[in-house]
């Protein structure tokens, strides 16, 4: 059965307690972020923690931000793309899933922040890094409050506009993605977070195979896109005993999608 504790733990917190991260804690961070990065491969990326939140707060404050406003935070994790391949910022973002699942278990909320147009050298001035291009990062602490947002149904996209079935020209029906036992996945997958919340994603279905594409693609805030619901995806399989991992591989195939990875179900 599919968990709501899964969506609720998704939510973002944009408010925390004015309170740094103790040592016990800090240790289990470093922890996470260090086997994240040995997971993903450490020579093509890695997952920066500033524990000066006020530093970086006020370096990518007017600048950079959640819908435009900087999260305040005791503490940030930036993901350091250290070489220009697509897949790199994919992986990436999908880790940054998997540990935001883990600052969950130990009691950290936490807030997905863009950097799109952010110069280099302010970027710089927030973490101390001489390699690699930051792009996203994530604001952590402990929340100011305990209490759990719910999402909302009505401002996501209808499932068949999402999925099909073989190509593009055939959009999956509710009985369709019902008779292979993907109906549920898809619906609560939607409600994975997406640059201005554009759900660009899209997902052809071929025999045992999903397919993910990215409409209209804008460059590397989609490739995130990508990375975030290939995580909620491979969580909510796990009801349905679906294996985990993606074959990786963006490529433009037409003016329209954009090829981004394959899962076997």
């Amino acid at each position: 059965m599919l968990t709501t504790n899964f969506l609720k733990s998704r939510t973002s917190t944009r408010d925390y307690k004015d309170t740094k991260l103790d040592e016990g804690t800090l240790k289990k961070v470093y922890a996470i972020v260090d086997e994240e990065a040995e997971k993903l491969g450490k020579e093509s990326l890695s997952f920066l923690l500033n524990t000066d939140g006020d530093s970086v707060y006020n370096a990518l404050n007017g600048v950079a931000g959640y819908s435009g406003v900087m999260i305040k935070a005791p503490a940030y994790i930036a993901l350091d793309a250290k070489n220009n391949d697509p897949s790199t910022l994919v992986k990436g973002a999908y880790g940054l899933e998997e540990i935001i699942t883990k600052l969950n278990e130990i009691g950290l909320g936490n807030c997905w922040i863009t950097l799109d147009g952010v110069e280099d050298t302010v970027k710089q001035s927030a973490f101390n890094y001489s390699e690699g291009k930051i792009n996203i990062l994530l604001a952590i602490g402990y929340p100011l409050s305990d209490e759990v947002r719910t999402h909302k149904y009505d401002d996501r996209i209808a499932t068949e506009d999402l999925v099909f079935l073989g190509d593009f020209d055939t959009p999956a029906t509710d009985e369709d993605l019902e008779q292979r036992g993907l109906n549920d996945i898809f619906d609560y997958a939607k409600f994975a977070p997406s640059a201005q919340n554009k759900q660009e994603w899209r997902f052809v279905i071929v025999d045992d195979e999903i397919n993910l594409y990215i409409e209209d693609y804008q460059g590397d805030v989609n490739l995130i896109d990508a990375g975030i619901i290939m995580y909620y995806i491979d969580e909510l399989g796990k009801s349905l005993a679906m294996t985990s991992g993606w074959d990786i591989n963006p490529k433009i195939e037409s003016e329209k999608y954009t090829y981004i990875a394959t899962k076997k179900m």
